[in-house]
This record gives C-alpha cells, structure tokens and sequence, in this order.
C-alpha cells in the first residue's frame, strides 16, 4: 500500500515540474494569429438542439415563402341578396281538361265489325276513342205473324195465298205455344213491323205484332266528345247505316 502512495507522489511531482518549466501560454498564443471569424453558426450543443438551425448558403438569402392563397370566396353583401324566382312558363298539358269533354257511348252495334268500322270513323274525324266491348243481354223484337189455326191442314189454304200474292219470308210454326200460327219475320225496329203488315193486309189477310225480348250480344263503343260539341257533328261522321244508333253517356 506504501509502494502505490510512493508512486503516485512520484507522479504528482513529475507533473508539477513540467507544467512550471512549460512556457507561458498567452506568449505562444501570439505568436499564431486567430483566425476570421465564420458567418454562419458554430457547433451546436446537444440542448440546443430542440432550436431552428439557421440555413446555410442561397436557401438562407431567399425570402421565407408566401402562405397559400385560398380560393376567393364570393359573398353576398345582406342589402343586395335577392331571391331567385322561376317565371318560366309551364309547358301545356297534352291532354286538355277532362271537363272540356263529355264521354259518350255508342250501344247496340250488333256486330264487333260495326263497333270497329264507328270507332275509325270517330278517330279520323277528331274524336278520342277510349275503348269497345260486348255485353250480353236481352232486345226487344216485333214479331209479325198470322194467328194460330187448329192444324196443319188449316194452314195450308193461308200459305197457298201468301204463295200467290208474291210474299216472301214467311213459314209455318210448328211447335210452342204459336204452333200452326204464320210467322212473317221478326223487326228491330217497330215501323218496319208495320209495314210488314200493312203489305200482308194487302191479301186481305190479318197479321198481328207481338213484341218479344231475344237474348242478345251487343257491342258498344266509348269516346270523348267536346262538352259544346254537336251530336249533330258526331254523327256525320260515322257510316250512313250506323247514324242512328241510340248513345248514352258513359257509366
């Protein structure tokens, strides 16, 4: 333990006759100018670090950059806001009001040929044809005939005249409640019965009218006509052996 204090005293003793035979530092600092001193920053410590460090060279001269411009934004001062109205006009319905137009229905066609044939002749003269159907049901009928007689055998002298006279259409029931009575054709219409009969009368003979409902098929027709529209209009248009046919209004 003596032997490491005898050295380090050596050591110690070494070291202070050295640094007292050293020459005088600010002498030999003269000797050596110091040199310019450096714009830019010198070393930096470590707590320093967390600070901006200045730029160097062209990036330090160059002025700092402009913040973005934002978009300009167009404001509406308060006094000359306006609100937007629409005045354009509204285009005209391609259907007119329904109230302008009365709907009208054809009845009693007697075939689907006549409910086709009026409804082109309506459309080609400006009517609005919506639809035609059928439907079944009953008719009245004017049947002309010549009474019943006891048999067969009694009819026959009333046939033989009819014969004679040029009359045609007729012949001899023979069952039912008519049996041995003289049919002479079956009329839509009342006054074509009559002149029926009247032509039978001429062979000094007595026909009868007795009117009969048949079940029957019928065809009907619905279309738009101007509310102050003629019937008279209408009318003309259809086929000359369909301008009598009886219309309602639509149900």
């Amino acid at each position: 333990m003596k032997w490491l204090f005898a050295g380090l005293l050596v050591i110690n003793l070494a070291l202070l006759g050295w640094n007292w035979m050293r020459p005088d530092s600010s002498a030999e600092l003269a000797m050596f100018p110091a040199p310019p001193p450096r714009s830019g920053p010198g070393l930096v410590l470590l707590q320093e670090l967390d600070k901006p460090l200045p730029l160097r060279g062209k990036a330090a001269d160059a002025p700092p950059a402009s913040p973005p411009i934002a978009e300009p934004v167009e404001t509406v001062e308060p006094e000359a806001a306006a609100v937007a109205v629409d005045v354009t006009p509204e285009p005209a319905s391609e259907n007119p009001p329904s109230s302008l137009f009365t709907c009208l229905r054809l009845v009693g066609l007697d075939s689907k040929n006549e409910a086709t044939r009026a409804g082109q002749a309506l459309a080609q003269g400006g009517a609005m044809v919506k639809r035609q159907g059928e439907e079944t049901g009953e008719t009245k009928r004017y049947w002309v005939m010549l009474p019943p007689v006891a048999s067969p055998t009694a009819a026959a002298p009333i046939l033989q005249r009819l014969e004679r006279a040029g009359v045609k259409d007729f012949y001899l029931i023979r069952t039912g409640e008519n049996a041995n009575a003289v049919s002479l054709g079956v009329y839509s219409a009342k006054d074509s019965a009559q002149r029926r009969v009247q032509q039978i009368r001429a062979v000094k003979l007595k026909p009868r009218i007795e009117e009969i409902a048949l079940p029957v098929k019928r065809w009907w027709l619905e279309f738009d006509w101007p509310a102050d529209g003629s019937a008279e209009v209408w009318r003309g248009m259809l086929p000359k052996d369909l301008r009598m046919v009886a219309a309602e209004n639509c149900r």
